[in-house]
């Protein structure tokens, strides 16, 4: 067995083959541990980028701002949902949008859900034309209409019947129809790391009372399951460096059967 040994360790060929046939696998090895500690270190960034995003959110209150035209700007940080995890208590959040836009439950498809609460306060003055139908009978018209731009416009049209009957005025089939126009921009800008959904008009008896926008993603999908390193048994084939029985190195095509050990980066 010593002879063995002391003959194996003069053939300074096989030496070093079986030398650098070590190094590359340790070598390899080393950048896989490295390649997962960066994936790992990349994954946690990612979530701890989400908690301080809603935490951020659940802090956050609309900001409404109105220029001197009166157009307002609605405001608010957005939520990022991780429809991964089951436990987030955030997906509460999502069960009204379900039921109303007729979503999946697993809102499978679904990349964001916004919505908007709205109150309409408006007044407006109308011109009034006077037609004459008999000697006791008058027609009174009314007749409207405003463009507050961008998709914005307010109209009336009415009438009403106007009797003089023994000497009183009565008001008879009064009919009026109201038609609005409303328009909402609305924009996801981030800022800061964070998304904020914003939401203007300029229709100028509409109130923006609150806005709401959930982010949804799946940690599942976006990160794909890595390939693990590992041993594997095998058959190759291919064309290399060869190491013959002569202990002579040559360059060639190869085929064998053997164990194998490969990194991550190099499985596919």
């Amino acid at each position: 067995m010593k002879d063995k040994i002391k003959n194996i360790l003069s053939n300074r060929t096989l030496v070093t083959f079986i030398a650098g046939a070590l190094f590359v696998l340790l070598f390899l090895k080393q950048c896989n541990q490295i390649s997962e500690l960066k994936q790992d270190v990349k994954y946690a960034q990612e979530d701890a980028g989400i908690a301080l995003s809603n935490f951020r959110a659940a802090q956050d209150s609309i900001k409404i701002l109105v220029d001197k035209n009166g157009n307002q700007l609605a405001q608010i940080r957005s939520f990022t949902i991780d429809l991964n995890d089951k436990k987030n208590q955030l997906i509460s959040m999502t069960n009204k949008y379900k039921k109303a836009l007729k979503l999946n439950d697993e809102l499978e498809g679904v990349n964001a859900l916004i919505s908007a609460e709205l109150a309409l306060k408006d007044s407006l003055l109308a011109e009034a034309t006077v037609s004459r139908i008999d000697s006791t009978t008058a027609k009174v018209n009314f007749s409207s209409f405003d463009d507050f731009g961008n998709g914005n416009t307010r109209s009336l049209t009415g009438s009403s019947l106007i009797k003089y009957n023994y000497g009183n005025f009565q008001v008879t089939d009064s009919k009026f129809e109201i038609r609005n126009t409303l328009s909402l921009l609305a924009a996801i800008e981030n800022v800061d790391g964070s998304d904020v959904l914003k939401l203007s008009t300029s229709y100028p008896g509409l109130e923006i009372t609150d806005i709401e926008n959930l982010n949804l993603i799946n940690t599942r999908l976006n990160r794909k399951k890595e390939k693990k390193a590992g041993w594997s048994v095998g058959i190759g084939v291919g064309y290399g460096i060869n190491l013959n029985n002569n202990q002579v190195i040559s360059t060639g095509p190869s085929i064998g059967l053997g164990l194998y050990w490969s990194p991550k980066f190099l499985r596919f």
